[in-house]
């Protein structure tokens, strides 16, 4: 350490490790730290001011050896510098005798207090002693190797190192042992001057720097500067760099600084279209993470109070096993397994405590992010004027959960204290919300007491009441009036049709649920899981809602045939529509009216993806993935208004060749009369686009109630083909194709007969076949059949334990299916 205390008081040692810190001529090169934030001058009066006090002090030293000593009985000439002063020159001594240790020793401890107050007056030795610490650490450098050097600054620094510390080679060691450091740049230290200081100094040939005069330039003589925006700033090659450059120069490639997603897209592409923005479907980031507060929290709670392994065993018990195929889960359909309904239901009156557990770990998670989805679509489609409306008034929003044991309650508030944020910004945090009233369908009691934990100030039914079968007006027996009916504004129905198995059953529930809805602009949604059997009782759904309630131009009434054939009952339908996802009110393209058939492949069916919370993860024993790909079918639709009606929307064939040419520019369009954009007159991805080299292909449902494939090339439009590019699955499209032509459908058997029972129904015949030849073998054959058979070659019949290979076996085939069609043509 440098210190202030007088020549007398400097030991030995310490003056050996200064001189090996500054006397060595690297070492002048090694200052670190705050030496080296100094400006250059500084830095160079600091050099010209120890080299001095250095050369001084290294020859006092070897003064010391014996050597030395020897080598004064002779006598010489010699230069000692005694000052720390840099503008007096060095003064030549005569020494004929050797000085005495103790005066080697005062001049040493004196040089090393001239040096401390130099650094302490530049600045260098701040009250922490930092500049110490560094020299201190800087003269140990001598006693490692460079790589126990670089192991005790890692020790000391860390990650971040300061600026200098390492050399080129070390820092190299540095990167290959712990990666490449963070170099920690010092702030400049400003030494404060009372008046500008705009001397130049030289030298002057005789050690010392003499003043130059410093001619100031006037503004008129300054060289504008030329400023190239486009021209990057430069970066400094890290060494993974250096060593990614030199492997691509061996391999004779060239390392690509930027990259394009999907191939091709060049960054001068103008950003997405604002009509794509609007036609956007799901929620906004597309991967919903389920709310701790409301959600995973208190679900958390409730489910510690029980053994993680009893719950999980539960719900493995309940809903089908490893992976829970039979919840809300969607299997693969690889997976084969039987589209059954979910086992528990909120309307169950039957549920034990761990059932209950099973219901909110298994469940809740799913019906919240289908909801959450859903409902996010239909406030995109609806405006802000429609939740707004609802939310200012007086009692606030009514709404039902008529399936989901409180989860759709759950998603519904989410999407109220999103609205109410964007309508009251400074709303505090902790100040009440308008949710409104809500109304949960439970059962049982233990569901009921879990979901009143998680909802409050919430209305709890034991079941739904039955509308259809209650009048409407006074009648001959009863002449009271009719009843006051319970309605809602919003009813959330999840996975509610699968349950009931006959078809009248699910058109009766749906209807119920139409008259508990608010005539005045009710919204019923709709829910079942993304297979076959889901999308068909959803296309059922909608199919009765149309035909007998909702109506459309050109289907107003609806004729109602009683027992009597000739008795006939009039309906007028009431005004209403289909929010999402259908943009048309026609007979749905992918479902067939005729009932449930088999071996469909092809239904319209959505995807949602959710992060699974922990418990979730623990139940269905899961270790790697923790997102769920939820798929499933739904129906949105209002009653009371008609968007079709009042704002002049169109879906038919006209405004799907309006689609088609897009609305990019509608200025610019060569169609007269070009009809108005709107979100609902647009066709709708129902499959994930495919995204080719140059073109994208898209499957959309039109609003003219086709299905139709449409493609859009790079050669289009530049900014359709990108859009295209970043398109989702549920998207509704606006920027048109080039071309288009009607999609293939596979919809199954209408007559309900799979690949099963047509296996099983050759195998009977073949059987009955062989039958009747082993009844007429003792008949004589005619001449014809004799004939006939002269012209099929013979085929060997296989021997027990023969081997026959595959490409005469193919060959014998081709030969008997060759003399065949040679028969039949000769007939």
């Amino acid at each position: 350490m440098l210190s202030r205390s007088s020549a007398s008081g400097a030991s030995r040692s310490q003056s050996r490790e200064l001189f090996r810190t500054f006397a060595r001529p690297s070492g002048l090169r090694q200052l670190r730290g705050p030496v080296n934030r100094l400006k250059h001058t500084q830095q160079r009066t600091v050099v010209q001011k120890v080299l001095p006090l250095v050369a001084s002090s290294s020859l006092a030293h070897r003064r010391n050896t014996s050597d030395y000593a020897v080598s004064q009985c002779q006598p010489r000439r010699r230069f000692v510098s005694g000052s720390a002063s840099a503008d007096s020159p060095p003064q030549p001594i005569q020494s004929t005798e050797p000085e005495d240790i103790n005066t080697l020793i005062d001049r040493i401890g004196k040089n090393e207090a001239e040096m401390a107050q130099l650094l302490e007056d530049l600045e260098i030795l701040d009250e922490e002693g930092e500049g110490d610490e560094l020299i201190d650490l800087i003269g140990q450098r001598d006693e490692h190797t460079a790589e126990s050097w670089v192991h005790m600054i890692k020790q000391r620094f860390g990650d971040e190192l300061p600026e200098g510390l390492l050399d080129d080679a070390e820092l190299q060691i540095y990167a290959r042992l712990y990666g490449e450091p963070i170099i920690r740049q010092e702030v400049d230290l400003m030494i404060e001057e009372e008046e500008e200081d705009l001397s130049l100094l030289r030298e002057d040939g005789q050690g010392g720097w003499e003043e130059v005069d410093l001619e100031e330039i006037s503004p008129e003589d300054d060289v504008p500067l030329a400023y190239d925006m486009d021209v990057s700033p430069e970066e400094r090659e890290t060494i993974a760099m250096q060593r990614t450059r030199e492997v691509a120069e061996q391999l004779g490639g060239e390392i690509m600084l930027e990259e394009f997603e999907n191939e091709a897209v060049p960054d001068s592409a103008p950003r997405m279209h604002p009509l794509t923005l609007e036609g956007k479907f799901g929620t906004d980031p597309t991967t919903i993470h389920l709310p701790h507060d409301s959600v995973t929290g208190p679900i958390s709670v409730i489910l510690s109070e029980f053994s993680n392994k009893h719950i999980s065993e539960t719900a493995r018990r309940l809903f089908g096993g490893p992976g829970l195929p039979h919840s809300s889960t969607t299997a693969p359909p690889r997976a084969q397994l039987p589209q059954l309904p979910i086992a528990l239901s909120a309307s169950q009156r039957q549920m034990g405590e761990m059932e209950a557990n099973a219901y909110l770990a298994a469940l809740y998670p799913g019906i919240y992010a289908s909801t959450l989805s859903v409902m996010v679509e239909i406030r995109k489609r609806l405006g802000a004027d429609w939740i707004r409306s609802l939310i200012t008034k007086e009692a606030g929003p009514s709404v039902l959960d008529a399936s989901g044991g409180g989860a759709g309650i759950l998603a519904w508030r989410d999407i109220i204290r999103a609205e109410w944020e964007l309508m009251v910004p400074d709303h505090p945090a902790g100040a009440p919300i308008p949710f409104g009233r809500s109304t949960v369908l439970t059962g049982s009691d233990a569901l009921r007491r879990r979901a009143a934990i998680l909802l409050e100030n919430t209305t709890f039914l034991p079941r739904l009441p039955d509308y259809v079968h209650v009048r409407e007006k006074p009648t001959i027996h009863d002449s009271r009036k009719a009843p006051k009916r319970k309605q809602y504004d919003v009813i959330i129905a999840p996975h509610s049709l699968l349950g009931l198995e006959e078809e009248y059953e699910r058109k009766q529930h749906v209807e119920n649920l139409w008259s508990l809805l608010n005539p005045n602009g009710g919204v019923l949604i709709l829910l079942e899981k993304g297979r076959q059997k889901g999308f068909e009782a959803i296309a059922g759904a909608r199919e009765m809602l149309l035909k007998r309630h909702i109506a459309t131009p050109g289907s107003t009434e609806y004729d109602n045939f009683l027992e009597s054939p000739d008795q006939r009952e009039v309906i007028e339908k009431e005004r209403g529509m289909i929010i999402a996802p259908c943009t048309n009110h026609s007979t749905c393209p992918m479902h067939n009216s005729s009932g449930a058939t088999k071996n469909r492949r092809d239904f319209c069916h959505f995807e949602q993806r959710y992060i699974r919370p922990p418990f979730l993860q623990r139940i269905m024993g899961a270790k790697d993935r923790n997102h769920e790909d939820l798929k499933f079918s739904y129906l949105a639709v209002q009653r009371g208004v008609d968007l079709r009606q009042d704002q002049a929307i169109r879906q038919d064939p006209e405004v799907t060749d309006a689609a088609f040419e897009g609305f990019e520019n509608p200025e610019e369009s060569d169609i007269p009369n070009t009809l108005p954009f709107h979100p609902l007159s647009l066709p709708r991805a129902i499959y994930p686009p495919m995204k080719r080299r140059g073109h994208v292909i898209l499957d959309l449902c039109t609003p003219a109630g086709k299905i139709e494939r449409w493609t859009v090339p790079r050669s289009y439009s530049r900014q359709a083909y990108r859009d295209a590019r970043k398109s989702h699955w549920g998207d509704l499209w606006a920027l048109g194709a080039k071309t288009r032509i009607p999609r293939n459908l596979n919809l199954g058997d209408k007559h309900g007969e799979g690949k099963k029972e047509r296996l099983a129904r050759r195998a009977v015949a073949k059987a009955s076949e062989e039958e009747g030849e082993f009844e007429n073998e003792g008949e004589e054959e005619d001449e014809d059949d004799l004939i006939h058979d002269s012209d099929v070659p013979d085929v060997p019949v296989k021997k027990r334990g023969q081997h026959i290979p595959s490409w005469k076996k193919h060959n014998d085939k081709k030969k008997v299916r060759q003399a065949s069609n040679k028969r039949s043509v000769d007939e």
